[in-house]
């Protein structure tokens, strides 16, 4: 702080780490906090923040014009004050700090607000996290878990009931399987046989032309990836060469490539062209979404009298038809239960190891070892009743 400054004006800092995050947060508090981003918040509906009970999101918008569209929270407990969470570019950053120094908060570095705290390691990484979270959904999914979501729920099945904590335990490492995905996202491939529509579909499904499409069967040769998501979950889409007997040595080599993305892929989309034959009855190895391809030419087949009880769905990469229920088929398929909002979700590799050694200690009767597990992911001095952490700000 500037000697000319005085000391009893609120503070405000950026609490996202530096990235591309979807998501930053912002965080005033002490003397006047409430007041300056009341001034500078704009509610969509309804009262302002003032009039706002602790922990009730308020969407509205604030900085210089339009503004940028943003969620306020006020904070109750100590050090108390507003969270606001805007979008993860600098400019909107920018506009959101600029707005609350225009009200008279003074712009500190996190550390004043982090690091007279007795930091959680859940908490560190979740912010680590956030930075890097490539979509709103999953940003605020980590955004709570930087909230405390994951270390209260911990902290809670230290004192449960072994059926209770059997259940929650076993809660918990189901929803690993989301959270560890939350940052590099699923894997989705794109196979079938040459010429059934695969590169099209990528291209159709991206919004640009990614692919080369060729009537020439094997035109598709190296793995061609985009970088999307569906119902706010990141994935990644590949596209494989068409699988057949190959003479060419280069097509050979995409096809043992196509086989081998497809072994470890999340999901595979398996292309039918439904204009032609049905020549193409290869059996899953793995979670599969069967494609019914070109929907815009004359059906030669229905799925629904073919498939059997195979999942599919119909669409045409020329049109668009189809395309939406496909991106509601692949979301509901890899995250067939999302976590509730506020739920406890882990998302480090460390925590479910942690969490599923909990689990095999309490299955072999050692309820001791299981609370020392839970125990050992918490600080020492956890906020007592499942509250925020203890910071003094300043």
């Amino acid at each position: 702080m500037r000697a000319n400054e005085p000391a009893n004006r609120p503070m405000a800092c950026v609490l996202t780490p530096t990235g591309r995050g979807a998501v930053a947060v912002v965080r005033v508090w002490g003397p006047g906090a409430l007041d300056a981003a009341d001034a500078a918040f704009r509610p969509a509906s309804g009262q302002g923040l003032a009039a706002t009970p602790p922990r009730r999101p308020r969407f509205g918008r604030l900085g210089a014009g339009l503004g940028d569209e943003v969620v306020a929270v006020v904070l109750d407990g100590e050090p108390g004050g507003v969270e606001i969470q805007c979008h993860g570019g600098s400019a909107a950053i920018a506009m959101v700090v600029e707005a609350l120094q225009g009200e008279g908060a003074r712009i500190v570095e996190p550390e004043a607000i982090l690091a007279a705290s007795t930091p959680s390691p859940i908490v560190a990484s979740a912010w680590e996290d956030l930075a890097q979270a490539p979509t709103l959904r999953t940003a605020e999914i980590l955004l709570e878990q930087a909230q405390g979501a994951l270390d209260r729920e911990i902290a809670d099945l230290i004192g449960a009931g072994d059926r209770d904590l059997a259940s929650r335990l076993e809660t918990l490492i189901d929803r690993a399987r989301v959270g560890l995905r939350l940052v590099g996202g699923w894997r989705v491939v794109i196979a079938g046989r040459p010429n059934v529509g695969k590169s099209r579909l990528l291209n159709a499904m991206a919004g640009y032309a990614r692919a080369i499409v060729s009537p020439t069967p094997g035109t598709t040769r190296d793995a061609v990836t985009i970088r999307t998501a569906f119902d706010g979950w990141p994935v990644e889409l590949v596209d494989t060469a068409g699988v057949r007997e190959a003479e060419d040595l280069v097509e050979r080599s995409g096809v043992e490539r196509a086989l081998r993305e497809r072994a470890r892929a999340d999901l595979t989309l398996h292309v039918l062209d439904r204009s032609g034959p049905l020549d193409d009855r290869a059996e899953p190895t793995g979670p599969t979404l069967i494609v019914a391809s070109k929907a815009d030419l004359p059906a030669a087949w229905e799925p629904a009298e073919v498939l059997g009880t195979a999942p599919f769905v119909v669409v045409s990469a020329e049109s668009g038809t189809g395309l939406d229920d496909l991106g509601a088929a692949i979301a509901r398929t890899l995250v067939p239960a999302p976590p509730v909002p506020g739920a406890a979700v882990p998302f480090r590799a460390e925590q479910l190891a942690a969490l599923t050694a909990a689990r095999a200690a309490l299955e072999s009767g050692d309820r001791r070892a299981a609370e020392q597990t839970l125990r050992a992911m918490l600080p020492t001095s956890f906020p007592p009743g499942g509250g925020r952490w203890p910071v003094r700000a300043g």
